[in-house]
């Protein structure tokens, strides 16, 4: 509920009172009544069989029974668009006027009846940065849960009137990208992409896969919950051998890593697009190589970081959970903490106070993140964490985290195509009478199922359930969508799917704790609430579309464009001199 309230008089007209929103309404009564605070809840009918289009509760059940709690109920009863109010246990039980709702269905379906205070966040600036997949391996379904959840939060930032530019940290050097280099040297020099027959992403992946790779050093000291614990030992194999001459910039090295790299990227960017999601800015943890080696020399200076007797540098966090962050191996090798950190020392000070940064990353990383989110505001002597972070679960196959070094992964593109070529799409594709692509249900069922989850849990991925059909979050979402395409008849004396408009009110209140909370699970929820109740009426009503189009947009499901945007790729050039660089 907002906070914002027009006091409520008794002679309120009917017709001014027909171009509020039902929320608005309702609170004006709350607000004139000094019951706003007392409210605890506002829910809306849930289907169609309901006798109360509004249920009211409070949690002082004996002030709803005093002489204030009568007048609330009688100013309820008296007010124009509501047709019926009654105290039932704890709740106020509100029936809207029949003409009312039609009016605001009517409303809805010009795409207009719901309060967006789209100017909520007006001149504010956030940079949300996501998926920083490293250009070693192809985008898999493990990468999905962040793929989605990084769009939704952008564009419900951008649905509440900010400025948002979409940001991704690449991985493009460290020891996995130079054991994919070592595989190509050992079993594909000389190759490119379209000679073995397979796009780039894949290529380097195979290259990574295929690379000779020595045992795990017994005392080595990473830990079970570090994700990168790989990169803080010196080996001295391949890898590392490669790892010192780029550092040393050796020009084949430089020039292998950089084709290698292009390859990924292009290939990532054609997969992005296909989701609909266009990176503004990537930042390379190439790029931030002397600046984390002048943090980590800054650090030393202050008796922030540790030199330790081997040569390596650490710092001790005084986390037991995380008790030591290893910033530079034996070597100088900068691992991809101190990468990290060099990266967003080099953000921050570009961004200034004109934007709020905030990245969307697996839980996994959530111990490391925080470290280097204290490193940060230490070194750079700011008060709080200049850096805010979301966590989610992971994608998991029968209970372990799906990853490339598992080899147990499926390819974004591959899932969406098997999708799309399922029964269960066939069967929505018929429903909408093709007015809706393959592509674009395929992309709603997978999306819509993945954002419909618990944010924070692990997410346990299925397939059969995503190819076969109903039932599941994604697949309801996709029908509502699909139903709302097909012509219905004109109104009568009353609304047509008064569920669904009652329900669309709630989208005011949950895009702002979406943006508030930097969690857009309350969102989805309602979408999906949305979309059970436009399936409920015989008819959706002619107000569905615009209803779901402005929720599903708020999410960032390329559906919700005009212009069927999943059948156009993004066909910019994607090399080097292209790629934002901050130096």
């Amino acid at each position: 509920m907002t906070g914002n309230h027009v006091t409520c008089t008794q002679d309120c007209d009917r017709s001014g009172v027909g171009e509020l929103d039902a929320l608005t309404a309702c609170e004006e009564v709350l607000a004139a009544h000094d019951a706003l605070e007392r409210c605890v809840s506002i829910e809306p009918r849930r289907h169609e069989h309901q006798d109360a289009d509004l249920r009211l509760l409070f949690a002082d059940r004996i002030w709803l029974r005093s002489p204030a709690g009568h007048e609330l109920l009688a100013a309820f009863d008296r007010y124009p668009l509501i047709a019926s109010a009654q105290r039932r246990k704890s709740a106020i039980l509100l029936q809207f006027d029949d003409a009312f709702l039609a009016n605001l269905e009517r409303r809805l379906a010009r795409g207009n009846g719901v309060v967006q205070q789209a100017d909520a966040l007006v001149d504010q600036r956030f940079m949300v940065s996501f998926i920083g997949a490293n250009t070693n391996k192809a985008l898999h379904v493990g990468h999905l849960r962040n793929i989605f959840l990084g769009q939704a939060l952008a564009s419900a930032l951008t649905s509440a009137g900010a400025s948002v530019e979409r940001h991704s940290l690449v991985g493009d050097i460290g020891r996995r990208v130079c054991e994919a280099m070592v595989g190509y040297l050992t079993y594909h020099v000389g190759e490119d992409p379209q000679m073995a027959g397979l796009r780039g992403d894949r290529l380097v992946e195979l290259c990574s896969r295929e690379c000779p790779r020595e045992p795990e050093p017994p005392d080595g000291s990473g830990q079970a919950d570090d994700p990168n614990a790989e990169e803080n030992d010196l080996r001295g194999d391949p890898a590392d051998a490669i790892m010192a001459a780029w550092l040393a910039n050796v020009p084949h090295v430089r020039e292998l890593w950089s084709r290698m790299r292009d390859w990924v990227l292009d290939s990532h960017r054609s997969t992005l697009a296909r989701l609909g999601v266009l990176i503004d800015r990537y930042d390379f943890e190439s790029y931030a190589i002397e600046r984390s080696r002048a943090i980590v020399a800054r650090g030393l200076e202050r008796s922030l970081f540790e030199r330790e007797a081997t040569g390596g540098v650490v710092y001790r966090t005084g986390h037991s959970e995380y008790a030591t962050m290893v910033l530079l191996r034996e070597d100088g090798a900068p691992t991809e903490y101190a990468r990290l950190l060099g990266l967003y020392d080099l953000i921050l000070d570009d961004l200034g106070s004109r934007a709020a940064y905030v990245e969307v990353v697996g839980i996994e990383w959530q111990p490391a993140a925080l470290v280097l989110g204290e490193l940060l505001a230490k070194l750079r002597e700011e008060p709080a964490d200049p850096c805010t972070w979301v966590f989610h679960g992971s994608v998991a196959v029968a209970g372990e985290k799906m990853g490339s070094s598992t080899g147990e992964v499926m390819w974004i593109d591959d899932l969406l195509d098997i999708v799309g070529a399922g029964p269960g799409v066939a069967a929505l594709h018929e429903l909408a009478d093709g007015a809706v692509s393959r592509e674009e249900l395929a992309d709603i069922v997978v999306r819509g199922t993945l954002l419909c989850s618990a944010t924070t849990q692990s997410f346990e991925f299925m397939l059969d359930r995503m190819v076969d059909g109903p039932p599941g979050a994604g697949w309801t979402i996709a029908e509502a969508w699909c139903r709302a395409q097909r012509p219905c008849e004109p109104w009568g004396g009353g609304p047509i799917a008064r569920t669904a408009v009652v329900q669309s009110q709630l989208y005011r209140d949950s895009l702002h704790r979406a943006v508030d909370r930097r969690d857009t699970a309350c969102l989805s929820s309602f979408l999906l609430g949305l979309s059970h109740a436009c399936l409920a009426a015989p008819s959706p009503g002619p107000a569905a579309k615009p209803m779901l189009r402005r929720v599903l947009a708020s999410l960032g499901f390329p559906a919700a464009s005009q212009g069927s945007p999943l059948l156009a790729r993004d066909t910019r050039d994607v090399s080097d001199k292209n790629l934002v660089k901050v130096a």
